[in-house]
């Protein structure tokens, strides 16, 4: 006998009525994912999904602690932090392959200033690494892809992480601004 507390989720599945847009966000958000609309729920309501595969990625995306960076500054610290906690090796790596050309992050404060004085620097929380702020949401997302990409994520990956950053929640607004036609 399952306890009130302890309640089975595969037991029984029901049906809830959405408006039209409602539903395009969450098919939308599930496609981004690579997950069911069940699943993309469930992490949004930090419940677990019944048969999910995990992604952490995908879970931290559309998780709270993500989800609450109003300030798209906040969000790509906070997912350059993610980055960095779960692939500490290839994300040295990668800053060390990226001393030519143009420098997006840097051990050192000084270390991403020294590359053009007008740039503003921050640190990206739990690590020694330093983040250049005032790059457009384009040439963010397009650092982080390639950055992703060295790491060795999959293009669908790659895609959801780069539609997290930007305005805030781009791809909500978007879906949420025009009905499905």
């Amino acid at each position: 006998m399952v306890s009130p507390c302890e309640t089975d989720y595969t037991a029984a599945v029901k049906s809830i009525d959405v408006s039209e847009p409602v539903y395009a966000a969450l098919e939308q958000l599930a496609a981004e994912s690579h997950r069911t609309p069940d699943e993309v729920l469930a992490t949004l309501l930090d419940l677990p999904a019944a048969g999910a595969a995990t992604d952490p990625l995908s879970d931290y995306l559309l998780g709270a602690e993500f989800r609450t960076n109003i300030p798209d500054a906040d969000n790509y610290l906070a997912l350059l932090a993610w980055v960095a906690g779960h692939h500490p090796t290839e994300f040295a790596e990668f800053i060390r392959h990226a001393a030519s050309g143009r420098r997006y992050l840097g051990m050192t404060r000084e270390e991403v200033l020294e590359a053009c004085r007008h740039h503003q620097a921050r640190q990206i929380d739990g690590t020694p690494y330093w983040a250049i702020m005032n790059l457009d949401a384009a040439t963010k997302r397009r650092f982080l892809a390639r950055m992703l990409t060295f790491i060795g994520y999959d293009e669908p990956r790659i895609a959801a992480a780069c539609a997290a950053l930007g305005q805030s929640r781009p791809h909500r607004r978007r879906l949420l601004a025009s009905p499905p036609g």
